[in-house]
């Protein structure tokens, strides 16, 4: 396995890479799809990945609940195995992997979970040859939402029509959107825009846990006044598209 030195070194690098802007770097083993589904009555699902670079990598995998700094030796809390859980791919070429559910974690009957697949790249330390140059060795993790769906729930089809968006305001908070979702499936959500009197405000938005609701605050963003508005939601289905929809509400 890929040592915990190595794997902290591997963060180093993404942290670098976002607060330079004289770096820049592409994740080289890219992934078929945007998302992983998980039914229940599959014994296992395969994953494919494949090296668009010209020289092998070294590919380590894993599984976390949401905690972006978990690491490999966290994984066994998470019921899903990965097979293989380290390998090599070469240039040009492609790796299945195939994960399975364990059981060793009962999991909700009536809605999704989710879980994040991680897998981690590992270039060659001799990739420049034998050229006396400075480089630097680069790893890459990407993170993707397993989603495990029990027996009984089929796909979703358009999520946006099954969540409720109302505005609420907070003395401390300002105003903010509640987005509630009454559906047995997670509400990816990319993109939210609150529009009155012309004018378009973007809110940052994340997921929405199946019959629960979130609220997003427009965070000292010139928030408005009283009366009718518009909210645009623009969710993420099952094939990685985005599907938008717009909703009245009243600003209090």
């Amino acid at each position: 396995m890929i040592s915990m030195r190595v794997f902290h070194r591997s963060l180093l690098c993404l942290v670098a890479l976002g607060l330079s802007g004289l770096v820049t770097a592409h994740a080289s083993v890219t992934m078929l799809g945007s998302r992983i589904i998980y039914n229940a009555k599959s014994s296992s699902v395969d994953v494919q990945l494949k090296n668009n670079d010209t020289y092998p990598y070294v590919v380590q995998t894993w599984f976390d609940e949401g905690n972006v700094d978990a690491n490999p030796q966290n994984s066994h809390a998470v019921p899903f195995l990965s097979t293989p859980p380290v390998f090599r791919i070469q240039a040009k070429a492609g790796q299945i992997v195939r994960i399975v559910y364990s059981g060793a974690k009962p999991l909700p009957k009536d809605r999704e979970s989710v879980f994040w697949f991680n897998f981690l790249q590992v270039p060659p330390t001799n990739v420049a040859g034998d050229q006396k140059q400075n480089k630097m060795l680069i790893m890459l993790r990407t993170r993707v939402k397993l989603f495990y769906r029990p027996e009984g729930l089929t796909a979703p089809g358009d999520i946006t029509k099954s969540l409720q968006v109302s505005a609420v305001r907070d003395g401390r908070k300002g105003l903010g959107i509640q987005v509630k979702n009454t559906s047995a499936w997670f509400a990816s959500l990319s993109n939210m825009t609150v529009e009155t009197g012309g004018s378009k405000i973007p809110v940052n938005v994340d997921m929405v846990a199946p019959f629960s609701s979130e609220t997003f605050w427009l965070n000292g963003k010139s928030a408005p006044q009283q009366g009718r508005g518009k909210v645009t939601l623009t969710a993420i289905n099952d094939q990685g598209a985005r599907i938008s929809e717009h909703y009245d509400v009243t600003y209090p």
